[in-house]
C-alpha cells in the first residue's frame, strides 16, 4: 500500500507541536489534527485514521483517558496509538504501554526519529492489512470452493432423484431443475429447457387440462395456493418438447431462505404407473371375462342335465292314471332336481356378485304376480309342518311398479325359505305396504316385513351370516338342506338395490326382518280391497306342486300352429316336445343351428322357433342372425340354461323375440304360445 494513502491523526493542544509534526509527516501521509481533547473521540470515529499521535498532557481530558475511551469502543480499539510526551518518567511509559500504546515520541521532536518511528508503525499496519487481506482472500476462496462443492453435491443429489424437481420464483419463472426434468420432457440441456419454458411455458402443457379448465389459469391458481398456503398438490398433464402429452402428479411447496421466497415442485411422472394400471385393468378384465365365460359354460353344462331331469319328471307327472308309486318316484326326482338347481343357481349368483358382474334389470311388473308367486311357492311347507302362514297386503299398494322384480323375488324367496325351514311350529307372517315421501312423486318404498316363531339367532350369528357361507343351527338341524349362500346373496342384493334390511332375532323366539326397497310407481292404479283379500287368502295365482301337474293340464289351451325346437341335447328336445304336445301343436326338432338355417333356406316357416343358446359349431345367436339375414320375420325365442340373468337386451339385440330359461316353465311357455299362436275355438 502506498504510504501517502495512510492517514494519521494528531491530537495535541499545542499548535506548535501540531505544525512541527505536520511539517515532518505531511509529505508522506495524510495528516489530520485536533486540538480539543473532548472532540477527538468523535473525530476518530469519523476519520478512522491508520495511526493516532496522542499527547498525554492536555486540558480537560488527558491522553490516558482518551486512550481508555478508544480501547473500550470496538470501532476504535484496533487503531494503533503513539503517545506524545515531554516527560520521561518510566511510570508514565509503563502506564501508556499498559493501556495499549504501541510507542512513545518525546518532545521536542527529532525529525528523523519521528519519521522512523512513524514509518515503522505504518509498515506494521500495512503488513497486517496485507496479511488480513490475504487471509480474507484465502477465506473467500476457501468458502467459494466449499460452496462449489456443496452446490455440486446438491446437484448430484438432485440429479440422482428419480422424479423431476423444479424451482420457480413467485412469478412462475423457472430458476433451476434436475436431470429427471430434462428426461421427462425429452431434452438434453438444462439451459435449453429453462430458456424455452420461461419464453413460452404453454408449450410444455396442453391448452386445457382434462377437467376442461384453461391450463394457464389453473397453473396460476396452483402457484397462488402454494404461495398462500405453503403447499399445493394436483394432477397435471405435461407435454414433452416434441408435443407428446403425459400425466403427472405435482407437489409444490413454498420455501423461504434469507429473505428469498421460491417454490419447489416435485413432479411424479405417472406414465409407467398408468401403463401398469392399464395392464392390470386389462388383465382383470380378461380374468373377469374368462371367469364369466367359465361360469356361463358351467351353468350351461350343469343346468342342462338337471333341467332335463326336471323336465322329464314334469312330463311324466302330467300324465294321467300313473301308478301311485311311480308318480311318487317322479315327484321325488322332481323335488330333488329342483333343490339341486337352486343350489347351482346360488353358487353362480354368488360368483357373479363377487366378480362384480351382478346388475339390476329394471322393468315394469305387477305387484299381484310378485306377491302370489312368492307366497304360493312356499305353500308346500304347510303340508309338512305345524306352521300357519299369514299374509297381509295393503289395499293402497300401487298395482304396477318399476324395478327388478326378479331380484326382489329372489330376496323374498330366500327370506321366506329360511323362515319356514327354521320354524317347526307357530307361524310365518309376511306383510307388505308402500311408503311415500312425497305425495306427487313416483318414488315409493316397498316396506316388507317377514316374521317367524322359529329358532332365532344370536347377535353373533347375525353378523356371521352377512359375510360367511354358513348354516345356523347346522348341528341340531342337520336334515335341513341348503348351502348357506342365501343370506350373503340377500345382503348383496339389498345393497345393490339401494335398499335397507333390519334383522332382529332372539334365540328360541324367532326372527323379525323388515325390508325397505325403493321402487317407482307406474300409473295411479291401486291393488284395492278385493284383490288384497284374494291375495291374503292365497286365492290368486296358481301353485304347481309336484303332485298337481295333472290338474294343471286341464287348463292348457289347444292351439293350431307349428313349432321348431332347436337344441343339441336330445333330452332337452324330448322334454320340449313332450310339453308342447299338450297344446296340440305340430312339432319339428333340430339338433343344431346349422340344421335350423338349412330348413329356413328350404322355405320352411314356423309360428315359433325355440332356439337353444349354446350349441357347438353354430350357436343360437349366430343361427338366429343368419336366419334374420334371410328375411325371416317370424318369432324366435331363445332357450338358455345360463343362470346369469340380464340377457334380455343381448338376445333382443341379436334378433330374438324373447327368451326362456331352462327348465322350461309351463306358464311362461304358455304365455309365448298364446301371444304368437291363435287358440282353437
Amino acid at each position: 500500500m502506498n504510504a501517502k494513502q495512510n492517514s494519521i491523526l494528531i491530537v495535541d493542544d499545542d499548535i506548535v507541536n501540531i505544525s512541527a509534526i505536520m511539517n515532518i509527516l505531511g509529505q508522506d501521509y495524510t495528516v489530520y489534527a485536533e486540538k480539543d481533547s473532548e472532540n477527538c473521540v468523535a473525530l476518530v470515529k469519523k476519520l478512522k485514521p491508520d495511526l493516532i499521535l496522542l499527547d498525554i498532557i492536555m486540558p480537560g481530558i488527558s491522553g490516558f483517558d482518551i486512550m481508555r475511551f478508544l480501547k473500550s469502543d470496538t470501532d476504535t480499539a484496533d487503531i494503533p496509538v503513539i503517545f506524545l510526551t515531554g516527560k520521561t518518567e518510566p511510570d508514565n511509559e509503563v502506564l501508556g504501554f499498559d493501556l495499549g500504546a504501541v510507542d512513545y515520541i518525546n518532545k521536542p521532536f527529532n525529525s528523523p526519529v519521528v519519521r522512523m518511528r512513524i514509518a515503522h508503525q505504518i509498515q506494521i499496519i500495512n503488513q497486517r492489512r496485507r496479511l488480513d487481506s490475504l487471509r480474507e482472500a484465502e477465506e473467500i476462496e476457501r468458502q467459494r470452493k466449499e460452496q462449489k462443492r456443496i452446490n455440486e453435491r446438491i446437484n448430484l443429489i438432485l440429479d440422482s432423484a428419480p422424479i423431476s424437481i423444479e424451482i420457480y420464483d413467485l412469478d412462475g419463472r423457472i430458476l433451476d431443475c434436475n436431470n429427471a426434468t430434462l428426461r421427462m420432457h425429452g431434452l438434453g440441456h438444462k439451459t435449453t429447457y429453462m430458456e424455452a419454458y420461461n419464453k413460452m411455458p404453454g408449450q410444455f402443457y396442453p391448452e386445457s387440462q382434462p377437467c376442461g379448465s384453461s391450463s394457464a389459469a389453473l397453473l396460476a391458481a396452483y402457484f397462488t395456493e402454494a404461495n398462500e398456503c405453503g403447499k399445493s398438490v394436483f394432477e397435471w398433464v405435461h407435454r414433452t418438447y416434441d408435443g407428446v402429452d403425459f400425466p403427472t402428479e405435482v407437489s409444490m411447496s413454498k420455501i423461504e431462505h434469507e429473505d428469498i421466497v421460491f417454490l419447489v415442485a416435485h413432479v411424479y411422472d405417472l406414465r409407467e404407473i398408468k401403463r401398469l394400471e392399464q395392464e392390470r385393468l386389462e388383465t382383470l378384465q380378461e380374468t373377469s371375462d374368462a371367469r364369466s365365460r367359465f361360469f356361463a359354460r358351467m351353468s350351461h353344462e350343469i343346468r342342462t342335465p338337471v333341467t332335463a331331469v326336471m323336465g322329464i319328471s314334469e312330463v311324466h307327472l302330467r300324465r294321467r292314471n300313473m301308478p301311485h308309486h311311480i308318480e311318487d318316484a317322479f315327484a321325488r326326482i322332481y323335488d330333488s332336481s329342483k333343490i339341486l338347481l337352486h343350489i347351482v343357481n346360488d353358487i353362480l349368483d354368488m360368483s357373479k356378485i363377487e366378480s362384480g358382474k351382478m346388475s339390476l334389470l329394471n322393468s315394469v311388473y305387477d305387484i299381484e304376480g310378485l306377491i302370489s308367486e312368492t307366497s304360493q311357492l312356499h305353500m308346500v311347507y304347510l303340508e309338512r309342518k305345524d306352521v300357519t302362514f299369514r299374509l297381509y297386503v295393503d289395499e293402497n299398494l300401487p298395482a304396477r311398479l318399476y324395478g327388478d322384480a326378479l331380484r326382489l323375488r329372489q330376496i323374498l324367496n330366500n327370506l321366506l325359505t329360511n323362515a319356514f325351514k327354521y320354524t317347526s311350529r307357530g307361524h310365518v307372517i309376511m306383510s307388505i305396504h308402500a311408503e311415500r315421501t312425497e305425495e306427487d312423486s313416483d318414488e315409493v318404498t316397498l316396506a316388507i316385513s317377514i316374521r317367524d316363531t322359529g329358532k332365532g339367532m344370536t347377535a353373533e350369528q347375525i353378523e356371521i351370516i352377512k359375510e360367511e357361507y354358513v348354516r345356523i343351527h347346522e348341528i341340531d338341524n342337520h336334515l335341513i338342506s341348503g348351502t348357506g349362500l342365501g343370506m350373503p346373496i340377500v345382503y348383496s342384493l339389498v345393497q345393490l338395490m339401494d335398499a335397507s334390511m333390519d334383522l332382529q332375532s332372539e334365540l328360541g323366539k324367532g326372527t323379525d326382518i323388515t325390508l325397505r326397497i325403493p321402487q317407482k310407481t307406474v300409473g295411479n292404479e291401486k291393488v284395492g280391497a278385493e284383490l288384497a283379500r284374494l291375495l291374503q287368502d292365497f286365492e290368486r295365482g296358481t301353485w304347481f306342486g309336484a303332485k298337481d301337474f295333472e290338474a294343471a293340464t286341464e287348463i292348457i289351451p289347444k292351439l293350431s300352429g307349428s313349432i321348431l325346437v332347436v337344441d343339441d341335447a336330445e333330452t332337452n328336445r324330448y322334454v320340449a316336445e313332450a310339453m308342447l304336445e299338450a297344446f296340440g301343436l305340430n312339432i319339428e326338432l333340430c339338433e343344431s343351428g346349422i340344421c335350423a338355417v338349412e330348413r329356413i333356406k328350404a322355405g320352411m316357416t314356423y309360428d315359433i322357433i325355440f332356439m337353444d343358446h349354446m350349441m357347438p359349431e353354430m350357436d343360437g345367436i349366430e343361427a338366429t342372425q343368419t336366419i334374420r339375414t334371410l328375411g325371416y320375420g317370424k318369432p324366435i325365442i331363445a332357450l338358455t340354461a345360463n343362470a346369469f340373468y340380464g340377457q334380455t337386451e343381448m338376445f333382443l339385440e341379436n334378433g330374438f323375440s324373447g327368451f326362456m330359461t331352462k327348465p322350461i316353465d309351463m306358464q311362461i311357455l304358455r304365455s309365448f304360445l298364446i301371444k304368437y299362436i291363435p287358440e282353437i275355438k
